[in-house]
């Protein structure tokens, strides 16, 4: 069921040319009529001049990503009104908030994950059993010091993982680099670290893993599944501060 604009304000979206270059990045604040208006609280819009052909895409954790094409009716710093909107044909929809970059990062197989999970569980059945066995034999006197030092803790198994480098990322999944390949449609966690916060974040492997240009890594493309909310924003918060970033910078050039 396709969403109404309304679903979408307060979503991040990105301005971008007709060739695909990134002018600016902001939040929907509405939709009137014919129209959509964007903002930045930071007053660090770009200044476009009046009816330059732009495409504006929307991205939601609960509604997905929209795509459009208007012109530029009013543009400041701190908000651009876009006029004559229309929806992008499937052709147009490309490099929706995606962003170069150069990140590292760990995969895990979800297959890993999950047989750690289950040899942890037994081993923590296992532990408490004997911790209750030696318990019993000494009469019920052990402190839990004592009781510890008694009956060491096993120490936890961790799935294996193999680290990459993150080379793009979008709203919807990502690419990385890294000496494992993997196989199409492979449940996978990378893990990393955005704005300072870790994530850990499930997709699935769109296509076999290929050669790089050198030939002594793998390129693996991912669409990320099961994405929270939190996760969304956090991911869609560091693609608008480094795309800023990139701005910018292209600007001091």
């Amino acid at each position: 069921m396709e969403q109404p604009e309304d679903a979408y304000v307060n979503s991040p979206c990105e301005v971008k040319s007709e060739e695909n270059e990134l002018l600016a990045t902001g939040i929907l604040a509405g939709r009137y009529a014919q129209e959509l208006v964007i903002r930045d609280p930071r007053g660090a819009l770009s200044l476009e001049h009046y009816n330059r052909p732009v495409k504006i895409y929307l991205h939601s954790a609960t509604c997905g990503g929209r795509e459009y094409m208007g012109k530029v009716y009013i543009s400041t710093n701190a908000f651009m009104r876009v006029k004559d909107i229309r929806l992008l044909t499937e052709r147009e929809r490309r490099g929706c908030f995606r962003l170069s970059i150069s990140l590292p990062a760990a995969a895990y197989r979800a297959a890993e994950i999950t047989r750690a999970e289950s040899a942890n569980r037994l081993r923590r059945l296992s532990y408490a059993e004997r911790l209750r066995v030696e318990q019993q034999l000494a009469g019920g006197t052990l402190t839990e010091a004592e009781l510890a030092a008694r009956v060491p803790e096993p120490a936890p198994i961790l799935p294996r993982g193999t680290q990459v480098r993150l080379l793009d990322l979008s709203a919807g999944g990502a690419q990385f680099r890294g000496k494992e390949a993997f196989r199409a449609q492979e449940r996978l966690v990378l893990h990393l670290t955005l704005q300072d916060k870790p994530a850990d974040l499930t997709c699935l492997v769109v296509r076999d893993s290929a050669a790089c240009g050198d030939g002594k890594a793998f390129c693996t493309g991912c669409r990320f599944v099961e994405v929270t909310s939190a996760q969304n924003n956090l991911i869609c918060t560091y693609l608008l501060r480094e795309q800023s970033k990139q701005i910018r910078k292209s600007k001091r050039v």
